[in-house]
């Protein structure tokens, strides 16, 4: 398993899976590093997860979102599964529901086998929780509810995905 963090490039390899950990970064929990820390785990070798969660945000530099947002954007378009976290915190992650909302859609026209490429795990004491359900239900896409301790199971999950798609 390889991990890529933002801002830094990733370089594809033959049979890569790659998945992006869409979700809450500002006014939440750093969850990322614990979904990260349950896949080492299951000994996926041709797992690429994308972490858009940077250590050091260089949050004075005005150019710093704009390489955040490209990177995000780029690596998004090109996942082959689509991993979205809605943890609880004191965030109601707005860019977060723009962002299930236009991948579930990119995903359905990208593949026929979109649903078994997602991954959505909300936490119970999500504010929005309710919208991600509705969202959700429209599309079609299952939405995992849990308690906070969630890592555990949005990593299975990932795992899971991964080994359909390698089986498939």
């Amino acid at each position: 398993m390889r991990v890529i963090c933002a801002p830094k490039e990733y370089v594809q390899e033959k049979n890569d899976i790659r998945v992006f950990l869409a979700g809450g970064i500002c006014g939440c929990e750093g969850w990322q590093d614990n979904v990260i820390d349950e896949l080492k785990k299951y000994n996926l070798p041709n797992l690429v997860v994308f972490n858009p969660r940077r250590k050091h945000f260089p949050i004075d530099d005005a150019g710093a979102a704009r390489v955040q947002i490209e990177w995000e954007f780029r690596n998004l378009e090109e996942c082959d599964i689509f991993s979205m976290y809605f943890c609880g915190g004191s965030s109601d992650q707005p860019i977060c529901m723009y962002e299930l909302g236009r991948n579930l859609l990119l995903m359905q026209n990208r593949f026929g086998d979109w649903k078994k490429r997602l991954v959505i795990s909300a936490d119970e004491g999500y504010k929005r929780l309710q919208d991600v359900i509705i969202q959700c239900e429209l599309a079609g896409a299952n939405v995992q509810i849990g308690k906070s301790d969630l890592y555990h199971t949005h990593a299975r999950l990932i795992a899971e995905a991964v080994n359909n798609l390698q089986n498939s």
